[in-house]
Parts: structure tokens; sequence; C-alpha cells
């Protein structure tokens, strides 16, 4: 078409290019240019809903938070130190109490008698060994050509669950089997016995001073932990202690210790989560804020104004920060407020002063109850947080309102495109025809021209001939 309406006017210079231009330009402004300012505030709602659901999203995960009930089972340990730590899991009771007198539960450690080298034999002949401990006797076999390393290496694999042998030099030409119970507590005494008719070493025997002075010796004893808690003198086999408080551990790090524990709710998380809220409110809200309303004075026009769904949101999430429960609690007393601007503020004082006033009862308003009745049913009541949670599941869930209003975004995005197609089709079809049209007529006023400059030229020399 362009070099179509390029050659117009050649002709008659008439019917020139810029006056089809010119038409095509008034009916594209008619008909194509709507549609592309429809196209561009389209892309900016699109661009507008992909922002606001990131950010229902993002609030929506802080809410949550706060209405899940393990946020509240935290807990923190004070009063550890270099002879007692003690650590609390999820949920374990709040409480204080003392620990005194600890005695560190001991792992027993034998030494045998000295032998020259690690490739010294330990028996004159075959036999069985028997190793006893904690109750349960293993049996290593040995014969003529077992050496003090076999027999280390025997022991560990067959009783290295309980018991753990080396061997070490103790000076020149002086090596030992050292044994050591796995685990600690009285009942880990480990002894040594040779089979029937056997012929082991007796520096691998019990050691007697006066019938066998160079046999095996014990330097440290199984001892059982003792400790006192709340003034009650408490025992156990090992120095980890998991029974006392289900979720609580004691850890007894060295004898004659002391320590008063204090296990409290872990409140700081709480503040932390609420904090969270705080500002993923001010950012959603402030966006809007700006998304909905127009400032006449600085000429902006909100992209949603006048969107009922749009505004809902915030009227909605408003509605529940400023609720007041049937116990009276609402945020504000907990030092949550809003200011005139809309803008949410947190006094960290405040909520961990108010929230620890009442444990119990600030976290059923935070994160609601379930109670079981006499016949087992359950009766749930939602806090505000859980209800906070529900409302916002509503508009950020698969085929929810923004889901919705997204898809629906997308099919006024497409319907726009299939427009503009429609229209700079319908417009090139009118164009092309009308270029085929004045070229034609071009053309014709071309002869005409010629034909009437021919006609001017015989009527002169007529009228040149009479003259004459």
């Amino acid at each position: 078409m362009a070099g179509t309406i390029n050659s117009l006017g050649i002709g008659s210079g008439v019917l020139t290019s810029n006056i089809i231009d010119q038409l095509k330009a008034a009916d594209t402004a008619a008909l194509v240019t709507p549609i592309d300012s429809k196209l561009l505030l389209q892309k900016q709602k699109d661009g507008a809903l992909s922002l606001l659901s990131s950010l229902l999203s993002t609030f929506k995960s802080s809410a949550n938070a706060l209405g899940d009930s393990s946020l509240y089972q935290g807990r923190t340990v004070s009063g550890s130190n270099d002879s007692v730590s003690v650590t609390a899991s999820a949920g374990v009771a709040v409480q204080s109490f003392s620990i005194a007198n600890t005695q560190m539960a001991l792992k027993n450690v034998k030494e045998s008698g000295s032998f020259a080298a690690t490739t010294n034999s330990i028996a004159t002949g075959a036999g069985s060994m028997g190793l006893t401990v904690g109750g349960v006797v293993y049996n290593i076999d040995y014969t003529a050509s077992t050496t003090l390393e076999d027999l280390r290496d025997s022991i560990n694999n067959v009783a290295g669950t309980s018991v753990k042998a080396s061997t070490l030099q103790v000076g020149a030409n002086d090596y030992r089997l050292i044994l050591t119970s796995a685990q600690t507590g009285a009942n880990q005494t480990i002894s040594l016995t040779d089979s029937v008719g056997g012929a082991l070493d007796t520096k691998l025997l019990a050691y007697d001073v006066a019938t066998n002075p160079t046999g095996m010796q014990e330097i440290q004893a199984a001892r059982d932990a003792t400790f006192q808690y709340n003034g009650i003198t408490l025992t156990r086999s090992t120095n980890t202690i998991t029974d006392v408080t289900p979720g609580m551990t004691i850890n007894l790090l060295k004898d004659a210790g002391s320590a008063n524990i204090s296990i409290a709710q872990d409140t700081q998380a709480i503040t932390d989560s609420m904090s969270s809220f705080v500002q993923n409110y001010n950012s959603l809200t402030s966006q809007l804020t700006m998304m909905t309303t127009t400032d006449v004075a600085a000429g902006k026009v909100g992209i949603f104004n006048g969107d009922s769904t749009i505004n809902t949101i915030t009227r909605e999430i408003n509605r529940l920060v400023t609720s007041v429960n049937k116990d009276g609690l609402s945020l504000a007393q907990f030092g949550i407020d809003l200011t005139e601007s809309g803008t949410m503020v947190l006094n960290s004082a405040t909520f961990t002063t108010k929230f620890k006033e009442n444990t119990t009862l600030s976290e059923t308003f935070f994160s609601g109850m379930t109670t079981v009745n006499s016949s087992g049913g359950t009766n749930k009541v939602d806090g505000l947080f859980t209800s906070m949670d529900t409302l916002l599941s509503n508009y950020t869930k698969s085929n929810g309102i923004m889901d919705t209003l997204t898809t629906g975004s997308a099919n006024e995005m497409k319907s726009l495109n299939e427009n503009k197609k429609r229209a700079q089709t319908l417009l090139e079809a009118r164009y092309n025809s009308m270029s085929a049209k004045f070229a034609q007529y071009d053309s014709m006023i071309s002869r005409l021209n010629n034909q009437f400059s021919s006609l001017q030229q015989q009527i002169s020399m007529a009228v040149n001939g009479t003259n004459n």
C-alpha cells in the first residue's frame, strides 16, 4: 500500500498520499488509540493486581504465624552455667527449680598389665575370654598366636557397642590394653574371665595384690550421677537426664555444681512475629490507599479508584484489627494502635507487659482455643489471627478473589488486543482499497488533464490561424 500511496499525484498533482495519510491518522485516532489507552490502563491494573497478591500473601503468612499455637509453645531457659545446663523443648511447663550437689556419672576404665609389644601373644593356648559389661557377656575367642592388638580388634568387633578397646604405650617396652565402657553408670563395670582350662595371660585378668599383682586394674570406677532437684536427691546412670520433666533435658557438666534454673515463655519470638505483622500490614495498606484513592491536588487517581472489591479489603482487615473479643481484649491493649494516617504502630514494652499478665488469655485472644467436653467432643474458638488468616485465605487461595480478579484482567487484556487487531485489520483493508481507488482517479484526472491540454493547443492554433 505504501508504494501505491507514494505514487499518487504524479499524474494529476491533485490526489497526493498526504490526503490518505491524514484520513488514516484521523481514523486511527478514533478507532485504535482509545484501545491503546485501555490496554495501557489494563496493563497497569495487571501489575497492581500482581503486587497486591504478593503483599496479601506475605501479610497472610504473618497472620498465620501469630495464629499458630506452636508459636506460643516456645520456651527460653535461664540460669545454665558451667556446672549445669538445661534445655527445654516447645510446650514444657513454665517453671523454676534448683539443682545442687552434682556428682557426674562415670564410665568404667580398666588397664591391663604390661606387655613388651602389641605383637606379644596374650595366651599360651586356645580358649575363650568372657567380657561382661552392663549384664551382658561377650565371648572373645583366642589362640596361642593371638596378639595384644589382635585381642583389641576382636573386642571392638564383638563388643564394640558396649566397650571400646585400645592399646596405650605407657613407656619403653610397656604397652597396656585399655578398656572403656561405652556408657556411664554403676552397672557398666567391666569384668574379664577365662574359660575353663583356658590359657589367657594373667595380665588380662583381675588384679589381686596377693595372687595377681600384675593383673588388670581399675583406673576409673563406673558411677551413677547424683544431684539434688529442689532438695530431693536423684540418681541416674547418665549425665544427660531427660525423665524429670517431659521435654526438658538436664546436662550435668561437673561435680559439686549447682544452678537455679528458670523456664519461661519465649515472648521475644512472639513480639518479633507481631512486629513482622505490623510491617506487612503497613506495606499492604499503604499500597491499597494509593490504589484506591484520588488526590485532586496532586492530580493522581488510584488505579482501583471506585473498585468495590479492592476497597473492601482494607475495611475487612481493619474490622478485625480493631475488634474486641468476648473477654474485652483488643490489639490496642497490647500496644498495637492505628495512627490517624492509618499506619499501624507497635509498642513492644506494652505488648510484653500485657501478654505476661495472663499468657493463657493472651494466647486464646491471638490463636484461639480448643476444648474437649465430657463426651470427648471438641469445641474450637478462633482467635484474632486465625480469623484473619481465614479472611485472607478468601483472597489468596486458588480460585479466590485475587485469582478471579487476575484471571478477569488477563481476559480483558486478551479481548482488548483482539479488538485492536480487528480495528487495525479493518483500517488496513479500508485504506488499501482507498489507495487503489485514488490511484485510478489520479490516472483518470491525468488523462483528462492531457486531453484538456491537447484541446487547448488545438483551440489556440485555430484562433491563431483565423487571426492570420
